[in-house]
Protein backbone atom coordinates (compact mmCIF):
# COMPACT_ATOMS: atom_id res chain seq x y z
CA UNK A 1 0.00 0.00 0.00
CA UNK A 2 2.78 2.42 0.87
CA UNK A 3 4.42 1.79 -2.49
CA UNK A 4 1.20 2.66 -4.31
CA UNK A 5 0.90 5.91 -2.30
CA UNK A 6 4.46 6.85 -3.25
CA UNK A 7 3.70 6.25 -6.94
CA UNK A 8 0.60 8.45 -6.73
CA UNK A 9 2.61 11.23 -5.04
CA UNK A 10 5.38 10.96 -7.64
CA UNK A 11 2.85 11.01 -10.46
CA UNK A 12 1.17 14.10 -8.99
CA UNK A 13 4.55 15.79 -8.43
CA UNK A 14 5.58 15.01 -12.03
CA UNK A 15 2.27 16.40 -13.28
CA UNK A 16 2.77 19.59 -11.22
CA UNK A 17 6.34 19.92 -12.51
CA UNK A 18 5.13 19.58 -16.11
CA UNK A 19 2.47 22.23 -15.51
CA UNK A 20 5.09 24.53 -14.01
CA UNK A 21 7.50 23.95 -16.91
CA UNK A 22 4.78 24.55 -19.52
CA UNK A 23 3.66 27.68 -17.69
CA UNK A 24 7.23 29.01 -17.57
CA UNK A 25 7.76 28.20 -21.25
CA UNK A 26 4.51 29.97 -22.11
CA UNK A 27 5.62 32.99 -20.08
CA UNK A 28 9.00 33.06 -21.86
CA UNK A 29 7.24 32.92 -25.27
CA UNK A 30 4.95 35.81 -24.30
CA UNK A 31 7.93 37.87 -23.07
CA UNK A 32 9.82 37.16 -26.32
CA UNK A 33 6.79 38.14 -28.41
CA UNK A 34 6.35 41.41 -26.52
CA UNK A 35 10.08 42.17 -26.75
CA UNK A 36 10.06 41.36 -30.47
CA UNK A 37 7.06 43.60 -31.03
CA UNK A 38 8.74 46.44 -29.12
CA UNK A 39 12.08 46.11 -30.89
CA UNK A 40 11.00 45.27 -34.44
CA UNK A 41 7.45 46.49 -34.98
CA UNK A 42 7.06 49.57 -32.80
CA UNK A 43 8.17 52.90 -34.25
CA UNK A 44 11.56 54.33 -33.41
CA UNK A 45 14.82 52.63 -32.51
CA UNK A 46 16.10 51.02 -29.34
CA UNK A 47 19.38 52.98 -29.63
CA UNK A 48 20.48 56.52 -30.43
CA UNK A 49 22.75 55.24 -33.22
CA UNK A 50 19.89 53.19 -34.62
CA UNK A 51 17.73 56.32 -34.89
CA UNK A 52 20.46 58.20 -36.75
CA UNK A 53 21.24 55.29 -39.09
CA UNK A 54 17.54 54.56 -39.63
CA UNK A 55 16.94 58.13 -40.74
CA UNK A 56 19.65 58.03 -43.40
CA UNK A 57 18.67 54.52 -44.49
CA UNK A 58 15.08 55.70 -45.04
CA UNK A 59 16.36 58.59 -47.18
CA UNK A 60 18.67 56.31 -49.14
CA UNK A 61 15.83 53.85 -49.79
CA UNK A 62 13.35 56.70 -50.32
CA UNK A 63 11.04 54.83 -47.95
CA UNK A 64 8.36 57.26 -46.77
CA UNK A 65 6.96 54.87 -44.16
CA UNK A 66 10.40 54.10 -42.69
CA UNK A 67 11.21 57.81 -42.53
CA UNK A 68 7.99 58.59 -40.64
CA UNK A 69 8.38 55.58 -38.32
CA UNK A 70 11.95 56.70 -37.53
CA UNK A 71 11.14 60.37 -36.92
CA UNK A 72 7.59 60.55 -35.53
CA UNK A 73 5.72 58.63 -32.85
CA UNK A 74 2.24 57.67 -34.08
CA UNK A 75 0.54 60.25 -31.86
CA UNK A 76 2.45 62.99 -33.72
CA UNK A 77 2.33 61.71 -37.30
CA UNK A 78 -1.35 60.73 -37.01
CA UNK A 79 -2.14 64.30 -35.91
CA UNK A 80 0.25 66.16 -38.18
CA UNK A 81 -1.46 69.53 -38.47
CA UNK A 82 1.16 72.29 -38.33
CA UNK A 83 -0.49 75.34 -36.79
CA UNK A 84 -3.89 73.75 -37.41
CA UNK A 85 -3.37 73.29 -41.16
CA UNK A 86 -4.14 70.01 -42.87
CA UNK A 87 -0.84 68.77 -44.31
CA UNK A 88 -0.03 65.39 -45.80
CA UNK A 89 3.12 64.31 -43.97
CA UNK A 90 3.89 61.72 -46.64
CA UNK A 91 4.03 64.51 -49.24
CA UNK A 92 6.48 66.50 -47.14
CA UNK A 93 8.69 63.44 -46.79
CA UNK A 94 8.62 62.85 -50.55
CA UNK A 95 9.84 66.45 -50.97
CA UNK A 96 12.75 65.66 -48.62
CA UNK A 97 13.61 62.70 -50.84
CA UNK A 98 13.65 64.89 -53.95
CA UNK A 99 16.31 67.09 -52.35
CA UNK A 100 18.35 64.07 -51.20
CA UNK A 101 17.93 61.95 -54.33
CA UNK A 102 20.82 59.62 -55.05
CA UNK A 103 22.71 60.27 -51.84
CA UNK A 104 24.07 57.18 -50.11
CA UNK A 105 25.24 57.35 -46.51
CA UNK A 106 27.46 54.65 -45.02
CA UNK A 107 29.50 54.11 -41.88
CA UNK A 108 27.68 56.47 -39.53
CA UNK A 109 29.97 56.86 -36.53
CA UNK A 110 28.72 58.58 -33.40
CA UNK A 111 31.61 60.65 -32.04
CA UNK A 112 29.81 62.12 -29.02
CA UNK A 113 26.39 62.10 -27.37
CA UNK A 114 25.31 64.91 -25.08
CA UNK A 115 22.23 64.49 -22.92
CA UNK A 116 20.35 67.77 -22.76
CA UNK A 117 18.81 69.18 -19.61
CA UNK A 118 15.16 68.65 -18.70
CA UNK A 119 14.50 72.35 -19.45
CA UNK A 120 15.41 71.69 -23.09
CA UNK A 121 13.17 68.58 -23.19
CA UNK A 122 10.29 70.69 -21.85
CA UNK A 123 10.95 73.39 -24.48
CA UNK A 124 10.66 70.80 -27.26
CA UNK A 125 7.49 69.31 -25.78
CA UNK A 126 5.99 72.80 -25.45
CA UNK A 127 6.95 73.75 -29.00
CA UNK A 128 5.40 70.53 -30.41
CA UNK A 129 2.24 71.35 -28.44
CA UNK A 130 2.26 74.93 -29.76
CA UNK A 131 2.93 74.03 -33.41
CA UNK A 132 0.99 70.76 -33.71
CA UNK A 133 -1.34 70.63 -30.70
CA UNK A 134 0.15 67.24 -29.84
CA UNK A 135 1.16 66.21 -26.33
CA UNK A 136 4.30 64.08 -26.44
CA UNK A 137 5.90 62.68 -23.34
CA UNK A 138 9.57 62.97 -24.20
CA UNK A 139 11.86 61.43 -21.60
CA UNK A 140 15.25 62.48 -23.07
CA UNK A 141 16.80 64.56 -25.80
CA UNK A 142 20.37 64.07 -26.94
CA UNK A 143 22.54 66.24 -29.14
CA UNK A 144 24.42 63.74 -31.26
CA UNK A 145 27.69 64.39 -33.05
CA UNK A 146 28.57 62.00 -35.87
CA UNK A 147 30.48 61.50 -39.08
CA UNK A 148 29.58 59.45 -42.13
CA UNK A 149 30.77 58.49 -45.57
CA UNK A 150 28.66 60.08 -48.30
CA UNK A 151 28.50 59.17 -51.96
CA UNK A 152 26.44 60.38 -54.88
CA UNK A 153 26.63 60.48 -58.66
CA UNK A 154 27.51 63.73 -60.40
CA UNK A 155 27.85 63.97 -64.19
CA UNK A 156 27.97 60.19 -64.42
CA UNK A 157 30.78 59.82 -61.89
CA UNK A 158 30.53 58.65 -58.31
CA UNK A 159 31.68 61.19 -55.76
CA UNK A 160 32.64 59.97 -52.28
CA UNK A 161 33.77 61.87 -49.22
CA UNK A 162 33.88 61.73 -45.45
CA UNK A 163 31.58 64.27 -43.84
CA UNK A 164 32.62 66.77 -41.26
CA UNK A 165 31.16 66.20 -37.80
CA UNK A 166 27.39 66.70 -38.01
CA UNK A 167 25.24 67.74 -35.07
CA UNK A 168 21.64 66.56 -34.87
CA UNK A 169 19.07 65.74 -32.20
CA UNK A 170 17.34 62.54 -31.17
CA UNK A 171 14.59 62.20 -28.62
CA UNK A 172 13.19 59.35 -26.57
CA UNK A 173 9.45 58.88 -26.49
CA UNK A 174 7.62 55.75 -25.36
CA UNK A 175 10.91 53.96 -24.68
CA UNK A 176 12.19 54.36 -28.26
CA UNK A 177 14.57 56.84 -29.91
CA UNK A 178 13.50 59.08 -32.80
CA UNK A 179 15.53 61.29 -35.12
CA UNK A 180 14.34 64.90 -34.79
CA UNK A 181 13.80 65.84 -38.43
CA UNK A 182 10.71 68.04 -38.35
CA UNK A 183 11.76 71.14 -40.27
CA UNK A 184 9.14 73.47 -38.83
CA UNK A 185 10.14 72.55 -35.29
CA UNK A 186 13.88 72.75 -36.02
CA UNK A 187 13.61 76.16 -37.68
CA UNK A 188 11.21 77.57 -35.08
CA UNK A 189 13.56 76.52 -32.26
CA UNK A 190 16.65 77.61 -34.24
CA UNK A 191 18.10 74.09 -34.03
CA UNK A 192 18.68 73.70 -37.77
CA UNK A 193 22.24 74.49 -38.81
Amino acid sequence: MAEQEKKKKRKKRNKNQRILIYTLLGLVVVILLVAGWFVFLKRGSVTVKGAVKGYFKAIEDQDVDAYIRNCYPASWSDNYRPQGNEVVLEGLVEDVFLRQSGTVVKDVEITHEEKLEDVFVKRIEDKIKELYDVDLSISSVYRVYFTMKISYTSNGEEVQYDSEVKTRYVYKCGGKWFYLADTLLLVDMALDD
